[in-house]
């Protein structure tokens, strides 16, 4: 069983995330292939994809929007995972605890993943947050942060990366072990 692992990154904290994830499925005795979504033109050889982009303005990265268009034809029949990276993360935040509760409850997953949930067989989307540092938001983009308890820094929880690796993992070994 071959596992691809395909990110967008805006400033590496996406492609991190998908490192992890590789390095954690890989430790679980799976392949995997860690690759930047603009690199693939082909998901055939692939048993299990796993496509993740950082979000800006509550979308994914053009490149990630635009290779699940491109690719949306070769993902039938296939087990599809998906992962987005923002401030706000299922079990970490880089702004105020209080805020991070509500925008879990109210953020909708972006457009890209709608449209991936159309074209294939989405076993889960899971939101992680990511690093932000000092010049990530511009101006005006700063004060706002600082308003909503922001703070600066690496609020990626590798365990939680880590545990979803591990549900890919399993799920596609227990999936194979069916067919055989």
């Amino acid at each position: 069983m071959t596992i691809l692992v395909a990110y967008a990154t805006a400033k590496g904290s996406t492609r991190g995330i998908a490192e992890r994830l590789g390095s954690c499925i890989e430790g679980l005795g799976q392949s995997v292939d860690v690759r930047p979504v603009a690199d693939v033109s082909d998901v055939h050889s692939y048993d299990v994809i796993v496509f993740g982009s950082a979000i800006h303005n509550g979308q994914w990265l053009a490149e990630a929007s635009d290779a699940v268009g491109r690719l949306r034809s070769q993902f039938e029949g296939r087990r599809v995972w998906a992962f987005s990276v923002s401030s706000v993360g299922v079990t970490s935040t880089t702004l105020s605890k209080r805020l991070a509760r509500f925008l879990r409850r109210v953020t909708p997953e972006p457009g890209a993943v709608r449209i991936l949930r159309d074209a294939a067989d989405v076993r889960d989307h899971r939101f992680f947050a990511g690093v932000i540092a000092p010049g990530d938001w511009p101006g005006f983009g700063r004060v706002v942060f600082t308003l909503m308890g922001g703070h600066y820094g690496d609020a990626r929880d590798w365990a939680d990366v880590c545990a979803w690796a591990g549900a890919i993992a399993a799920e596609s070994t227990r999936d194979t072990e069916r067919r055989t």
